[in-house]
C-alpha cells in the first residue's frame, strides 16, 4: 500500500504526457501553390510595369477554337478546405467572333483565356489573389492590365463571368459583389441560370495543396483530368424508344 501513491502518481503523470503529446499535434495545414502577393508593394512603380510588360503565350478565341466540351457541372474540389472559383463566359455572336482572348494571370500566373461559350474551375486555398487581365498582341503583353483583387473562404463556391457585352447585365443588386470593367462576380442562383450551357474547353486547375506535420509539401496533379469528351455523353433521351408496330395503325 505504500508503493500505490507513488504508482498512481507515476500512472497519472505518463497519461498526462499522452494526453499533452495528443494536444500538440498539429493537423495538416492547406496552404496555395501560387506566388504570394505582397499587397502592400502592388500600387509600386516596378510592380505595376511587371504586370504590364511580358512576353508569353496567347490564346486565340473562338474565331479559330471551336473545338466543344463537356457541359458545365458542379464540382467537388480534391481537398474539402478548398474554395472553388468558376470562371465562365456565355455565347454569342461577339463573342465568337473574337481571334485573339484576353489572358488572364493568377498571382502572376497564367491560367486559362475564357472563349465564347466556355467555363473551367480553379481550387484555391483560403486567402487573397490577384487576378490581372490584358489582351496580348501575339506573344508580346503591353497593354495596360486591368486588376482584380478577391478573397475567398474554404470550402466555399464562387461564380465569376467575363462579359464584354452589357445587355446580359450584371449582378441583380446585390452588394459586395467584385467587378472589374468585363470581370464581375455574379451570385449563385443568378450565375447558374448562365452557366449552365456553357462547355468546359480547358481542364480545372487545383493550386492548394497541404503542409504535413513535418514541413514537407504534398502536392496533387495541377490540371484535374475530367476525363476524354464524347458528343454522345450530352445526348438523353426522355422517352423511352419503341420499335413501331404496323399492327396498331
Amino acid at each position: 500500500m505504500r508503493y500505490f501513491g507513488i504508482i498512481l502518481t507515476i500512472g497519472c503523470g505518463l497519461v498526462g504526457c499522452q494526453s499533452h503529446q495528443v494536444m500538440k499535434q498539429p493537423s495538416n495545414q492547406v496552404v496555395s501553390t501560387l506566388d504570394t502577393i505582397h499587397f502592400e508593394k502592388e500600387n509600386t512603380f516596378f510592380s505595376a510595369k511587371r504586370d504590364q510588360y511580358r512576353i508569353g503565350k496567347f490564346s486565340v478565341g473562338s474565331w479559330v477554337n471551336q473545338q466543344p466540351g463537356q457541359y458545365f457541372k458542379l464540382v467537388r474540389p480534391q481537398n474539402p478546405q478548398a474554395a472553388v472559383v468558376y470562371f465562365y463566359r456565355p455565347d454569342s455572336r461577339w463573342n465568337r467572333q473574337e481571334i485573339i482572348a484576353t489572358s488572364f494571370f493568377l498571382n502572376g500566373k497564367r491560367i486559362p483565356s475564357l472563349i465564347s461559350n466556355h467555363y473551367y474551375w480553379v481550387e484555391l486555398a483560403e486567402g487573397d489573389y490577384k487576378l490581372s487581365l490584358s489582351r496580348p498582341l501575339g506573344v508580346i503583353h503591353f497593354q495596360k492590365p486591368r486588376m482584380a483583387y478577391f478573397s475567398v473562404k474554404a470550402g466555399q463556391q464562387y461564380f465569376v463571368k467575363y462579359e464584354e457585352e452589357q445587355f446580359r447585365g450584371g449582378p441583380n443588386g446585390d452588394a459586395g459583389l467584385l467587378r472589374v470593367g468585363p470581370l464581375m462576380q455574379m451570385p449563385t442562383r443568378q450565375a447558374l441560370k448562365e452557366i449552365g450551357m456553357t462547355q468546359l474547353k480547358t481542364p480545372g486547375l487545383n493550386f492548394v495543396a497541404q503542409l504535413s506535420e513535418d514541413g514537407k509539401l504534398m502536392k496533387s496533379p495541377e490540371k484535374i483530368d475530367s476525363g476524354k469528351y464524347r458528343a454522345s455523353d450530352d445526348v438523353h433521351m426522355t422517352t423511352p424508344f419503341k420499335i413501331w408496330n404496323p399492327l396498331t395503325w
